[in-house]
């Protein structure tokens, strides 16, 4: 296990800034995903790390010691990319040992440790198979194996399953989890899929434009967003467009609703318009009867559409602050049709102050 240390790191492509100044501590023995849309760093972060990008200025620190002066063969890490990239006249086996191999390593030695991969990544039967009769996600568990033969003190992983069938990369995702807790590798993972970075990671760290937006576990960053960009890309977002009735008093009006915000620091002053965000899960939906108007909501509003989810429906309504969108058990939208009429509530404490 090592940690790992970005310091300030920039790097530009022509007029493009690539990394902006970019700091990240990953602690020895922690999995830690970039997570972000394409275009914002997250693999040249990862190939300034791993040595096949050098940035313009700045540190990649390894255990307190400065890498950047290292080619990628001396730094001690294994690398798995989207591609699979094994040898196709290669058995998986020997896609293994292949390193290795390069490395000098006796033969006994790394058909051993070749075997112990595989078994490892479940795949000790088919170690005499060769890539082109291996499944898409096996193929990519012998590209893992591989980069764990030299036994690296920092795994990375450059968006490894976003080829793979959705059934796969669920599977396989949390085979590597399995893989980097059983090791315990410090591990460095890039991704644009959010579900992805949130169900495997100790951290998640949000990029745009080159820069870190927010980091931290995989519930803060949800639950706990700090700016408008990643409330929008970690999940679905409602925006609440209120005006600050008392500040002492924690109270906005939403519509025509007067709320009182449960939260500790308010920033804000009488009058102040302020964009509050709110979480799907977080709004309830109440159905009128035998043709009744429904009552007991912040207001009305009527469904524009229904969406089925599986386990949850999301459901989309037009109300006069404008689009809601809540998402409901499936059982609880069994009721609703398109059209219907519906008073919106939401959650106590579920509004919370985004940074622009």
């Amino acid at each position: 296990m090592a940690s790992v240390e970005l310091q300030g790191l920039h790097k530009e492509f022509g007029n493009v800034v690539a990394l902006d100044d970019l700091d990240l501590d990953v602690a020895a023995g922690e999995f830690v995903s970039l997570l972000g849309p394409s275009g914002c760093g997250k693999t040249t972060a990862l190939r300034c790390v791993a040595g096949f990008e050098f940035p313009d200025s700045g540190e990649v620190l390894v255990d307190g010691k400065d890498v950047l002066g290292l080619p990628a063969n001396k730094r001690n890490m294994g690398m798995v990319f989207q591609a699979y990239s094994l040898f196709p006249n290669m058995t998986a086996q020997q896609n293994v040992e292949f390193s290795m191999k390069i490395r000098r390593r006796p033969r006994s030695e790394r058909s051993k440790r070749a075997l112990e991969l595989l078994e490892l990544v479940g795949l000790s039967r088919q170690a005499e198979r060769y890539p082109r009769q291996l499944s898409g996600g096996q193929q990519q568990r012998v590209a893992l194996a591989r980069a764990l033969a030299l036994e690296p003190a920092v795994l990375l992983l450059d968006e490894p399953l976003s080829a793979l069938d959705a059934k796969v990369r669920v599977q396989l995702r949390e085979e590597v989890r399995r893989i980097q807790l059983e090791l315990g590798i410090t591990t460095l993972y890039v991704t644009h899929d959010q579900e992805e970075a949130l169900s495997v990671s100790d951290r998640v760290a949000v990029l745009s434009e080159g820069r870190i937006e927010q980091i931290g576990t995989p519930a803060e960053v949800y639950t706990h967003p700090k700016t408008s960009f990643v409330a929008s890309f970690v999940g679905t977002v409602n925006r609440a467009e209120v005006t600050v009735l008392s500040a002492s008093g924690k109270t906005v009006r939403w519509g025509p609703a007067v709320l009182k915000l449960e939260t500790e620091a308010f920033a804000y002053h009488d009058g102040d318009a302020v964009t509050l965000y709110l979480r799907p899960e977080d709004v309830t939906l109440g159905l009128g009867r035998n043709g009744t108007i429904p009552s007991g909501g912040l207001f009305n509003g009527r469904v524009t559409s229904i969406t089925f989810l599986g386990p949850v429906t999301r459901v989309s309504v037009r109300t006069e602050v404008g689009p809601v969108v809540a998402d409901l058990s499936s059982a609880e939208a069994l009721e609703l049709s398109i059209d219907s009429e519906v008073s919106v509530d939401v959650a106590p404490g579920a509004l919370r102050a985004l940074a622009s």
